[in-house]
């Protein structure tokens, strides 16, 4: 197994993997990018093609390509290197089934139960009123239905068990774990019984979960959607329907469309619109948006509530705007929802996409259309709900302009407006003051700590050989740094040039993270001039050679003290002699007219 994990690994480039969710630059002879794992507006995020790793300087995160996905999916390790096996066209002979990781295990029960629901929609006389209804009532072909695998669960008991747990040797204990049944008096009950199965698809193409919806025939007081509680593999926040078939077109088209439901993304789909995803809820989520954000910066808001009434929904859009994304909100007339639209008027439905609106613009004409802005209660109505609303507009540019706007429109001075928004920011600022963050623990390094890493990160970066240098031994004294420094003269003794990746993959663990911390830090282009590295390489040798110095005095003088306390003539002359000999190489080193070594320590 060891070998095919090597071979999926060389046959990986790390720089093509990562270049598929991020947007890297070239930087010298790695490749920069802002983080995926943390917000930040300066890249500190690096990729080394030659050490086939990544590091980010910001939150320190680091790893190869199986990490990468790890981190960045929420894969296990089985799945990350299955998933880069297909993309290298690895075929993996001995990895078992039964080594699969528990989210594997889970995600392959979930399958196994939409192929059953599928199953009973399409072939069994029990669920006919459900296709019925599907089909005549909610106008969905039979392609749509097999496509997002749409299911029905009957109202029977027993009959999922008898799949699952006697056929499929399903633990009864996960099929309870994914909230696809439960016990009761010893008799196993189906959760989604009597539903209509939407089965939850992430964005890679496994099934997380599943919506229930019950049919028209269903008891008044019984809830119309249920959804799987929250698992291992399924988080309603982090999910968007359909994104894994939409992603695509999403990316093609340069945008997406946000639907609030299972029903709103299906007509949508069957109608032409097949950059759409569905949040199952009116507020897009941090979650939601970050995923989102991987495939465009662009989204039409197509949702069937009040967004100007839900302060839930307006968070989400702050969120999203916060994230960069070009938010415009879609009007639908006489139509409820976009489901209803697509399969009423297709035409309607697509121009009500081409005309959306910016979203602080819709929310204004939200707010302004259900008061009267002309008489005083009017106007404090407007004003009790547009002032929040203006408020959380991050741009302050933006913010300005819909406070005149507002303002205008409301006929009072721009300054009353304007004053409201900013009561209410402090407010909500004072109530941020009041939130004890509970700080990190931040390790402080010292400038010779520091001093030898940046050597180090010089040499791996262009002229490693030098480490070999008799000199270098006395100047690397830091543990980490002269850990590294024996494995690179060790790894030497056996091989005549320098391969970053075969280095790494003989380290130590415990020193990988460190190594890559140097070989991946950016040196700004100063490792492709060979004059100005020889002359920066020759300046933090000499700043080593001053520190190194320093200590030998200090620790003489510490010996001369000792030695007149004791009365040990011989060894305080010898002391001495040392000394003077050290002080006079200190002031040789500190009359060479050269320029110091800035560094910031910690």
């Amino acid at each position: 197994m060891a070998d095919q994990i090597d071979e999926v690994k060389q046959k990986t480039d790390i720089v093509s993997l990562i270049g598929e969710y991020v947007q890297l630059k070239k930087a010298g002879r790695n490749y920069r990018a802002l983080c995926p794992f943390h917000g930040e507006k300066t890249p500190s995020f690096m990729v080394s093609p030659e050490l086939q790793m990544f590091k980010c300087f910001g939150c320190s995160e680091s790893g190869d390509c199986f990490s990468f996905l790890q981190k960045y999916e929420g894969m296990e390790f089985g799945e990350a290197l299955r998933f880069l096996a297909d993309r290298a066209g690895v075929k993996l002979t001995t990895f078992r089934p039964g080594e699969a990781g528990e989210k594997e295990r889970l995600y392959q029960i979930n399958s196994w139960t939409a192929k059953f629901y599928s199953y009973i929609l399409l072939n069994h006389p029990v669920a006919r009123p459900a296709l019925s209804y599907l089909s005549k009532e909610r106008g969905l072909n039979l392609d749509t239905i097999k496509t997002f695998q749409l299911g029905f669960a009957p109202d029977v008991a027993d009959v999922l068990k008898k799949f699952l747990v006697d056929k499929k040797k399903v633990h009864p204990k996960d099929v309870e774990r994914l909230g696809l049944g439960y016990y009761r008096d010893g008799r196993f009950i189906d959760k989604f019984g009597g539903r209509i199965i939407f089965p939850l698809f992430d964005h890679r193409g496994n099934i997380a979960g599943f919506a229930g919806r019950i049919l028209p025939s269903a008891r008044p007081d019984t809830a119309k959607y249920i959804n799987s509680p929250e698992t291992p593999v399924y988080h309603k926040s982090n999910l968007l329907f359909g994104l894994n078939l939409t992603k695509p077109d999403i990316k093609k088209t340069g945008e997406a469309v946000v639907v609030e439901g299972e029903l709103d993304f299906l007509s949508s789909w069957q109608a032409g619109v097949t950059n759409v995803v569905a949040i199952k809820g009116t507020a897009l989520t941090d979650e939601q948006v970050r995923l989102l954000s991987r495939f465009t910066k662009k989204a039409t808001l197509a949702l069937d509530t009040d967004l100007a009434g839900d302060s839930a929904a307006r968070r989400g859009i702050v969120i999203a705007q916060e994230a960069g994304m070009d938010l415009r909100v879609a009007r639908f007339g006489k139509y409820k929802d976009p489901d209803e639209a697509a399969r009423a008027n297709v035409e309607e439905y697509k121009r009500a996409l081409t005309e959306a609106v910016g979203v602080w613009d819709y929310l204004t004409d939200s707010i302004f259309s259900k008061h009267d802005a002309k008489g005083g209660q009017g106007k404090a109505e407007i004003s009790r709900e547009i002032v929040p609303v203006l408020t959380s507009i991050p741009d302050k540019i933006v913010q300005a302009h819909y406070i005149e706007i507002v303002a205008k429109r409301l006929g009072v001075p721009t300054e009353a407006v304007s004053e409201q928004v900013e009561e209410i920011g402090e407010k909500e600022e004072k109530e941020k003051e009041n939130v004890v963050v509970v700080p990190t623990k931040k390790i402080e390094k010292g400038r010779r700590q520091l001093l030898e890493e940046r050597l180090l990160t010089l040499a791996f970066q262009s002229a490693p050989q030098i480490l070999l240098e008799e000199d270098i031994a006395g100047l690397v004294v830091t543990p980490l740094t002269k850990r590294i420094v024996e494995e690179y003269q060790k790894y030497s003794r056996n091989h005549l040039s320098f391969s970053p990746s075969e280095f790494t993959e003989n380290l130590p663990k415990e020193l990988l993270d460190g190594f890559a911390e140097m070989a991946l830090r950016d040196t700004e282009g100063l490792t492709e001039d060979t004059e100005e590295l020889t002359r920066e390489l020759a300046l933090v040798r000499r700043e080593l050679k001053v520190l190194e110095l320093r200590r030998k005095i200090e620790s003489e003088g510490a010996k001369i003290r000792q030695f007149e306390e004791e009365g040990e003539k011989k060894r305080l002359r010898q002391a001495q002699e040392k000394f003077s000999e050290l002080t006079g190489a200190l002031s040789e080193l500190e009359q060479e007219n050269e320029e110091g070594i800035i560094l910031h320590e910690g």
